[in-house]
């Protein structure tokens, strides 16, 4: 670990993390890595010191940064590059803004369903599951009949935090099988295009496996 670089803490099996790792490539920053292994722990510390206990968290100097969307605005404005992002801000109109929410709020409720149903196994016949399950199929139709749209009435940019969360996020549903994915032809265009950058070939999810 360099100290000198910026240390990512987080997840490789974690979207939210790897929204975090395609933006610092997209801006041609290296990034220090520190995973967490246990998300059963209850100390702060664990979570770089985060009071809500969550992911990611940055360490930049003295500086401490919680969250991916904080934290990918920290990097872009640390580090300027030749790689223009675009914001939740500048999206235009309802129906792109209302893609971005659909989307943290897919990625949330895959969080709660992974977490609940696959690392505290508890039934995912529960209330609370199957409502986050029918959400997200939901929410994975809307976003399939509006992707194109959506991303054809961007203006200019080399990338946007909505392609990049939405890349995250499907390939986080391949990755731990919550929702089906297979009926979801503009969703799955999406996927093989982002995933042809080298910022999404180089950060393929993985579990972080202890040392020793």
């Amino acid at each position: 670990m360099n100290p000198a670089l910026p240390l990512l803490i987080g997840r490789s099996s974690s979207h939210f993390t790897r929204v975090v790792r395609i933006v610092a490539a997209e801006l041609g920053v290296d990034l220090a890595f520190q995973p967490v292994y246990d998300l059963g722990s209850r100390d702060s510390a664990d979570y770089g010191g985060n009071p809500a206990m969550k992911l990611p968290v940055l360490r930049l100097g003295s500086e401490t940064v919680f969250g991916t969307e904080n934290i990918c605005r920290t990097l872009a404005e640390r580090f300027p590059g030749e790689v223009r992002i675009l914001w939740t801000e500048q999206l235009p109109g309802p129906a792109a803004r209302n893609a971005q929410e659909m989307v943290w709020h897919a990625m949330a409720a895959q969080v709660q369903l992974v977490f609940g149903t696959q690392a505290a196994g508890l039934p995912a016949d529960n209330l609370y599951f199957v409502k986050a399950a029918e959400g997200m199929a939901q929410v994975l139709a809307w976003l399939d009949a509006h992707v194109d749209e959506v991303l054809a009435g961007l203006p200019p940019r080399q990338l946007s935090l909505l392609e990049i969360t939405l890349f995250c996020l499907l390939e986080h549903l391949d990755f731990r099988p919550t929702v089906p994915l297979l009926p979801y032809v503009s969703l799955a265009s999406h996927v093989q295009r982002l995933g042809q950058r080298f910022s999404a070939r180089h950060t393929a999810y993985h579990f972080d496996r202890p040392p020793g």
